[in-house]
């Protein structure tokens, strides 16, 4: 009788830690909220190969981007682009002659979440219509800042500037699109060759 006293309270024993563990198991674990303070935020969204349009109140096409790929983080809700290309309207809704188009293209981009502000990276290139020209006018630099609203672009990065057989080199720029008014900040030379 005593042998199965003994086995009995062997196997009560056992399945008391048995079920002490389960019930363990299925509560609140300390390594549960050190789990969750690593789960990484949600990404956002993400495309690939993707075309963005936006318009102006009259309907009329505003610019058009275009990106190998495109992120966006939600907690920042900055967007960023890889290989972009974007041509951009000036002032389609203000009457002006639906040609006159700048066509953007870098490495890198990133966009504030209130969309006013672009930031391009590494081999920016920007052609459009230079003044008085019936050739284009191109700006050449490594970073280039873009508020749309205002129409206006800078850098603090080295510039160099072709049109017409033309070129010039400097460090930093600031353009009002608007005004048509270009300022080269330092560093300024040029090569003029006679048309």
């Amino acid at each position: 009788m005593k042998g199965w006293r003994r086995v009995l309270a062997t196997i009560a024993v056992a399945a008391a830690v048995a079920l002490a563990w389960i019930f363990g198991r299925s509560g609140p674990d300390a390594d549960d909220a050190d789990t969750a303070q690593v789960t990484p935020l949600d990404p956002g969204y993400a495309a690939r190969d993707a075309e963005v349009i936006e318009t102006g109140f009259d309907g009329r096409e505003r610019y058009r981007l275009k990106a190998s790929v495109i992120r966006q983080q939600t907690e920042s809700g900055v967007i960023e682009l890889e290989r972009l290309q974007m041509n951009y309207h000036r002032k389609p809704q203000a009457g002006l002659d639906p040609g006159e188009v700048w066509h953007l293209t870098s490495d890198h981009g990133l966009v504030r979440e209130e969309g006013n502000d672009v930031e391009l990276n590494g081999h920016v290139q920007v052609t459009g219509p230079a003044p008085g020209g019936a050739e284009p006018l191109m700006l050449l630099t490594e970073s280039l800042r873009i508020n749309t609203p205002t129409e206006f672009i800078e850098t603090t990065a080295p510039v160099k500037l072709r049109w017409s057989g033309h070129e010039l080199n400097a460090r930093g720029m600031q353009a009002d699109l608007k005004t048509g008014k270009l300022r080269l900040e330092s560093d300024v030379n040029g090569h003029f060759f006679p048309n």
